[in-house]
């Protein structure tokens, strides 16, 4: 009898562990995975903690500096290497550059999350077995959607930093909008931007839509060649075309921007534009990456162009939100100095 009912208590055992097995097998797997929605609206299942990430993208590299999770990279994009990102995060001249990586080494150094920038990219890379997930975004709005995202993807205090960076971009857009709500469109001036670190091509410019004309209007000013094409970088334009518009402010984006500022003074074709003859030609700041086009500093960069183009209608100090922004999210404190350096200040117009 005691034989019989301990092989009846091993069966009963043995039957509850199959069940056990059985049903914990895919909880279990669900609970080491989330499930997130990437930029082109595919949804995507990567690992529930993320500890190791490859970047292909510079935007996206300053903005895990925002987040303190540049400790993730084991891979970042080569342009975001700059003076200020190996302030902000050492150890960013060290990492491989795998931007340009084939799925197959993606798959042998086997990260938990590759960020790309094109659905089309994504589903290449998921489709042979990469953790992969756009980010990319092209306006303001974009980025505190994927600035929400990234949160969301690392959560804990990384989740509670994209919180309050998303937080910040919209104050940063209310206030503007605030500050200069009396300002006429006939009063509004003309902006021409130029992203060249090369003294030999003075026309290039950015089109309608791109995030170049968006914190140029938030800043209360209207992009010059708006009208000529789409996008960051406009093609098929002609000097002529450029040169029409006449702008009131120049804006230079790159790291030889005082050299282009100087090629354009010295330029005979330029002498007749407003901004030349008025002397208001400016060299955007660059913390970890430039500022005008899409990166971590995206929000810093309409002020700083506000201050620019209604310095006495502003509500703020371009210096003060530059050193809270670098605290709160790059945790990084600046001496008056450092900030200096990074808004360019001695390439202020004299």
């Amino acid at each position: 009898m005691k034989k019989k009912t301990s092989l009846l208590l091993a069966l009963m055992l043995a039957a509850l562990m199959l069940m056990t097995a059985g049903c914990g097998g895919p909880a279990s797997e669900e609970a080491q995975t989330q499930t997130v929605t990437g930029m082109g609206g595919v949804e995507v299942t990567l690992p529930k903690e993320v500890k190791t990430i490859v970047d292909t993208w510079s935007a996206a590299t300053d903005n895990l500096f925002n987040l303190g999770a540049g400790e993730l990279l084991v891979s970042g994009h080569p342009a975001a290497v700059s003076d200020w990102s190996k302030r902000v995060f050492p150890g960013i001249a060290d990492l491989p550059d795998y931007s340009k990586a084939t799925a197959e080494e993606l798959l042998e150094l086997n990260p938990d999350m590759v960020i790309v920038t094109s659905t089309e990219k994504e589903k290449e890379l998921r489709d042979v077995g990469v953790n992969a997930i756009n980010l990319m975004y092209t306006d303001y709005e974009g980025f505190q959607k994927s600035t929400t995202i990234l949160g969301q993807i690392l959560g804990g205090e990384y989740e509670e930093r994209a919180k309050a960076l998303v937080d910040y971009t919209q104050w940063v857009t209310d206030t503007l909008a605030e500050d200069l709500k009396d300002v006429q469109e006939e009063d509004k001036p003309v902006v021409h931007y130029i992203m060249t670190s090369d003294t030999t091509k003075l026309y290039s410019g950015a089109g309608g839509g791109s995030i170049i004309e968006e914190w140029i209007n938030y800043a209360g000013g209207k992009l010059s060649t708006a009208a000529l094409g789409k996008g960051m970088g406009l093609k098929d334009v002609t000097a002529e075309q450029i040169l029409a518009t006449n702008p009131d402010y120049i804006m230079i984006d790159g790291d030889n921007a005082a050299e282009v500022r100087d090629a354009l003074k010295a330029s005979p074709e330029w002498q007749d534009i407003t901004a030349v003859k008025e002397n208001r030609i400016y060299c955007i700041p660059k913390g970890c990456f430039w500022w005008g086009r899409l990166c971590g500093d995206t929000p810093l960069q309409a002020l700083w162009a506000a201050t620019i183009l209604h310095p006495d209608k502003v509500s703020f100090d371009i210096k003060e939100e530059t050193k809270k922004y670098y605290k709160d999210f790059k945790q990084c404190e600046l001496t008056d100095e450092e900030v200096d350096q990074l808004l360019r200040t001695e390439l202020l117009p004299q």
